[in-house]
C-alpha cells in the first residue's frame, strides 16, 4: 500500500510538470528598453520607447519604462529601431535611436543614458 501511495505521488507530480500537449513554451520578449541617468546609472521611470521594424514603416508598439527603468517590447524575433524622446528637464547622451536584432534565446537591451538637472 506505501509502495503504491509513493509510486502515484511521483506519477502526479510527473503528470503535473509535463508540458501539455500543443502547449507552446514561453516565448522571450523580442527586446528590453533601459533607461537610467546619472552616473551612478539609476533607473529611469517613465520613458516612452516607441518601437519600429528596422526597414522603416507604422510604429509598432510604444512602451514605457517602469520604476526600475526598463520596459519589454514582447514581440517576435527580428530587426527593431528603439527611438525615445528625452524627457523635460533632462538630455540623452547618446543618439535618441538605436537599432537591435532579437533572435530566438537572446534578448536585446537598447540602453538610453540620460544627464537630467
Amino acid at each position: 500500500m506505501r509502495r503504491t501511495l509513493i509510486v502515484m505521488s511521483a506519477l502526479a507530480a510527473a503528470c503535473a510538470l509535463a508540458p501539455q500537449a500543443g502547449a507552446e513554451p514561453a516565448a522571450d520578449p523580442a527586446l528590453k528598453v533601459q533607461a537610467v541617468f546619472g552616473t551612478e546609472q539609476f533607473p529611469m521611470a517613465g520613458v516612452a520607447a516607441d518601437i519600429a521594424p528596422c526597414g522603416g514603416g507604422a510604429s509598432l508598439a510604444t512602451i514605457t519604462t517602469g520604476a526600475d527603468g526598463s520596459a519589454v517590447y514582447p514581440g517576435a524575433p527580428g530587426c527593431y529601431r528603439v527611438q525615445v524622446a528625452a524627457p523635460i528637464g533632462c538630455m540623452l547622451d547618446s543618439d535618441s535611436a538605436l537599432e537591435v536584432t532579437s533572435v530566438p534565446g537572446i534578448t536585446p537591451l537598447a540602453t538610453f543614458r540620460f544627464r537630467c538637472a
